[in-house]
């Protein structure tokens, strides 16, 4: 690609041309973030951002000339993007993308412009997300006394959730949510590093942005309320004020398409068992602290979609304490359990349902494909079908819960049949490559398309009517670049030609003619390829917007969808690895009977079997259990078993025993074997 440099005028000064001058005005704009500015088919970085660029994505670092001095130059193919554009983010980079906005004109500066900031937890990109774990964005606002207000939001799935709290419960959420970007006031970077470290990804903006009132209006604007009560979060002002810096952020990132940020929840803390970060870290209920090592998420999960797999850590991490929620969830398990051949029919029609979150989130900001839009038609199709079989008609009346969940999804037939009419059975991913959308939709696309696959027979067509119309024999119908398609006729029938031709040429043995029946077909088989494209490009636009006013019905099936994945997975696990109903109630008292730890027995090596153990506790006769025992045999083990069977009972799954009575649990911590690789044969006396 040829790349011109800077002009100098006489006496030296340095001239910056008119492209480099729109670049220093776009840069200005986002100094923070590396600018892709796309210039034809390359998106190419200048100075810092260039040197940057070479070393991150490996790439040759040139220059180029910039009145009198060099200018540092990487660029890429634009088709490369999808490459590139993790690397950079992943690197630690924010990124805006500047995009061409109109065609290129001889002597005339394109108009360009940011069409996306992308930071590590503002993203929709695939390359960037992992299909099973959620990209949370976190905004902190700072209150007095070590109190505290955050918001965490993912902007690919539209959950959307504040909470307040003190320094230890920031930590906790942290802990769990584990978010990809934390914005918070400038002027509180330090303090917030004392209090909660160095391992985020921080961005910083100024302090007022954080403000209760600014907050707030952000919030009342976005949801077009009047108030926050109905979302129960009226009270929370330093919620209110990280969740108006979010959507803050989220404008100042160019993602202004926010339609599947339908909702905001309220994290209700004392609606779940409380576990601290030193706690989930011991207890490896997510991750395990080896490179060997299995997590407690590993065993459990054996969700067949990607929001199932989202939710189930959520469940792991949040057990509930509210008895009836509990029960809820067993009994569906215990159903699941218990009518195997129900659920080979049930699994996949959930296994073709695929990702609908990230899904609608594509859809709210202008990026799903229409190959994309057909498998939100296989995945209404697969609700539909899921419904059925969590109708009274095929459960009967006992299911209670499986009922409620199939009464609450929403096929969205009307959605179904649309796309299903518009869109080609099997479409390209780009729709700029034509064929997306579907024979006899729309009439004027209909027509022409039939120009191009009939252009000869249309032509013969008219070559006919024409003969006998006048009665010349040697007409024919030619084609040359100068004039576009013409008639031909000999000399010998010159005399015939009707006065509504028009003379074009005069050749050596005849006469050259146009019609405007003819001018008009060739203007349409000319432009047909064109016309088709554009007006392909325009027909989906509009039913991606028809498809955004189904976000919010369609988001409400995916958490459906993902919580029945959720409870199909504690049922197979509960199967396989011969699990019981553990009895809850509120008491005081914890009896385990024939316990077992759920990650070690599943890593021993074939042909043995984990030892169980019993354990009562309750608040009259056995307050404390003394453990004791040489290293390795298993002290370590029966502590962490005994608080995973809790927990795992409280988050609605089977528990590894032939017996268990649970009083519900509030807390649980736990500092015991930070070191121990139990699975793995390694006490913490041992392990080096």
């Amino acid at each position: 690609m040829a790349r011109t440099g800077n002009k100098k005028n006489t006496d030296q000064t340095p001239v910056v041309t008119p492209l480099m001058a729109q670049y220093n005005q776009v840069k200005g704009k986002y100094p923070d973030a590396l600018l892709l500015f796309r210039v034809g088919d390359f998106y190419e970085t200048f100075g810092a951002d260039a040197i940057k660029t070479s070393t991150a994505l490996g790439i040759t670092l040139t220059s180029r000339n910039n009145g009198g001095s060099d200018i540092e130059l990487a660029g890429f193919p634009h088709h490369a993007l999808d490459l590139y554009l993790p690397r950079l983010v992943r690197a630690g980079f924010r990124v805006a993308i500047c995009e061409q906005m109109e065609k290129p004109v001889p002597g005339k500066v394109v108009k360009r412009s940011v069409t996306e900031v992308v930071t590590p937890g503002v993203t929709t990109d695939d390359a960037l997300l992992v299909h099973n774990q959620n990209n949370f964005l976190a905004t902190l606002a700072f209150g007095k006394n070590d109190r505290f207000g955050v918001a965490f939001l993912d902007v690919s799935t539209g959950e959307f959730f504040i909470t307040e709290g003190d320094t230890v419960t920031m930590d906790k959420l942290f802990q769990s949510f584990k978010p990809a970007e934390v914005v918070l006031p400038k002027s509180r970077i330090k303090e917030f590093t004392a209090f909660f470290g160095d391992k985020f990804y921080t961005f910083t903006l100024e302090d007022w942005i954080f403000t209760y009132d600014f907050g707030r209006e952000k919030l009342l604007r976005h949801f077009q309320t009047s108030g926050l009560k109905g979302f129960g979060i009226e009270e929370l002002e330093l919620g209110q004020a990280a969740a108006g810096a979010a959507l803050h952020y989220l404008a100042a990132t160019e993602n202004t398409q926010l339609a599947h940020i339908g909702s905001i929840s309220r994290l209700q803390t004392d609606k779940f068992v409380w576990l601290d970060r030193f706690t989930i870290r011991n207890l490896e209920l997510v991750a395990s602290n080896h490179e060997t090592g299995t997590s407690l998420l590993q065993v459990l999960d054996h969700t067949i979609s990607p929001m199932g797999a989202r939710m189930l850590k959520k469940w792991v991490l949040l057990p509930l304490t509210s008895l009836q929620q509990i029960q809820e969830r067993h009994d569906a398990v215990d159903f699941f359990a218990g009518n195997q051949d129900f659920v080979a029919q049930l699994e996949p029609h959930i296994r073709h349902i695929g990702d609908l979150e990230r899904l609608m989130s594509k859809t709210a900001v202008g990026k799903i494909n229409p190959r994309e839009v057909m498998q939100l038609r296989r995945a209404l199709m697969a609700i539909d079908q899921v419904k059925k079989m969590l109708s009274p008609a095929a459960l009967g009346t006992s299911a209670g819960a499986l009922l409620r969940l199939g009464e609450g999804l929403n096929p969205c037939h009307t959605l179904l049949e649309r796309i299903e009419t518009a869109i080609a059975p099997d479409p390209p991913t780009d729709v700029r490559k034509g064929g997306a959308i579907a024979d006899g939709a729309y009439p004027e696309l209909d027509d022409l398309r039939h120009i191009i696959r009939h252009s000869r027979d249309l032509l013969l067509e008219l070559q006919q009517r024409e003969t006998e119309r006048t009665g010349i024999q040697s007409l024919k119908i030619g084609f040359n670049n100068v004039f576009g398609y013409y008639l031909e006729v000999t000399a010998k029938w010159k005399d015939r030609v009707p006065a509504d031709w028009t003379r074009k040429q005069t050749i050596a043995n005849g006469e050259r003619f146009i019609t405007p029946e003819l001018k008009d077909l060739e203007s349409k088989i000319l432009g047909a390829e064109e016309k088709i494209l554009e007006l392909e490009e325009r027909l989906f636009r509009e039913l991606v917007e028809e498809v955004g006013a189904y976000i919010a019905p369609v988001q409400h099936n995916a958490q459906i969808i993902a919580r029945l994945d959720c409870l199909l997975s504690l049922a197979r696990v509960a199967v396989r690895q011969h699990y019981v109903r553990p009895e809850m109630d509120e008491s005081l008292s914890l009896e385990i009977k024939d316990g077992r730890h759920p990650v070690i027995e599943t890593q021993l090596p074939v042909g043995e079997t984990y030892i169980p153990n019993d354990v009562y506790l309750d608040n009259e006769t056995v307050q404390i259990i003394l453990i004791t025992g040489p290293n390795m045999s298993g002290k370590s083990a029966l502590l962490r078993q005994t608080a995973l069977i809790v927990l795992l009972a409280q988050m609605g799954s089977f528990v590894p025993a032939s017996a268990a009575r649970i009083g519900l649990i509030d807390k649980v911590f736990t500092r015991v074997g930070a070191s121990d690789n139990i699975s793995g044969g390694e006490s913490t006396l041992w392990s080096k």
